[in-house]
């Protein structure tokens, strides 16, 4: 695990673990609370961690899909239903390329043109990303459109994301391909899609199991009213 220093102002500053905003949750082992810098600070741990402390804010909860084994019997949103339904025929000539060697190069722009992440920043989302993800691609003819990001692990598919060309807005891409790659989960006899924590709109209408998230924080009291942290290890200044 390695770490990097947020800094909050000129006289305060915490550790947390370097790679938290590019995969879907962090985790803690015992042995890694005796190496931890301090001051610090780890959020959006897994619910299922044995260390850490509940998260009781809404936008810390997780959005998991307990799959079925028919897509049809997902508890689905009926809107959500209706829109499915739309957006399979607004893709029917859309062709989707499975796991291709340089979806995520392909598609980088997308990304950076409505986030504008640094370079070092971006390079390291793209090893790691490129190390754990697959990836669905999409045609419109010759043309790639969209691709969508996930991750498998054990009995659980994460979902990263969608980097997409906007052009496409009309399509509804990102749902199409969403809905695609559930449908694959439950073929290849997956038992969880996890939309990741937040309290996006979207993510509700897939039925989801909301479990809180945990963090874990070894900081001053002066740190910890500054973070509004309530609970936490305390340490010296």
């Amino acid at each position: 695990m390695e770490f990097e220093k947020v800094k909050i102002d000129k006289n305060h500053f915490y550790w947390t673990w370097k790679d938290l905003p590019y995969l879907p949750y962090a985790w803690l082992d015992k042995k890694d609370l005796k190496t931890l810098p301090k001051p610090f600070l780890l959020t959006e741990i897994h619910p299922d961690c044995p260390i850490g402390i509940k998260n009781d804010e809404k936008d810390g909860f997780t959005n998991i899909i307990k799959l079925e084994d028919d897509f049809d019997k997902l508890n689905l949103d009926k809107d959500l239903k209706k829109d499915l339904k739309r957006v399979e025929k607004k893709n029917t000539e859309i062709k989707i390329s499975y796991n291709e060697v340089d979806a995520l190069e392909n598609s980088k722009e997308w990304f950076l043109e409505l986030w504008k992440e640094g370079k070092g920043d971006f390079k390291r989302r793209l090893k790691i990303w490129k190390e754990k993800c697959y990836t669905l691609s999409a045609y419109h003819g010759n043309e790639l459109i969209a691709v969508h990001i996930a991750m498998k692990e054990k009995d659980t598919v994460y979902y990263f994301g969608c980097w997409w060309n906007r052009k496409y807005k009309s399509l509804s891409i990102p749902t199409f391909l969403l809905k695609k790659d559930i449908e694959k989960a439950i073929m290849d006899g997956v038992k969880y899609y996890d939309l990741e924590v937040g309290d996006e709109s979207y993510k509700k209408k897939w039925g989801v199991i909301e479990k809180p998230t945990k963090y874990y924080a070894v900081l001053t009291k002066e740190l910890a009213d500054l973070l509004e942290i309530k609970k936490y290890v305390k340490i010296k200044n």
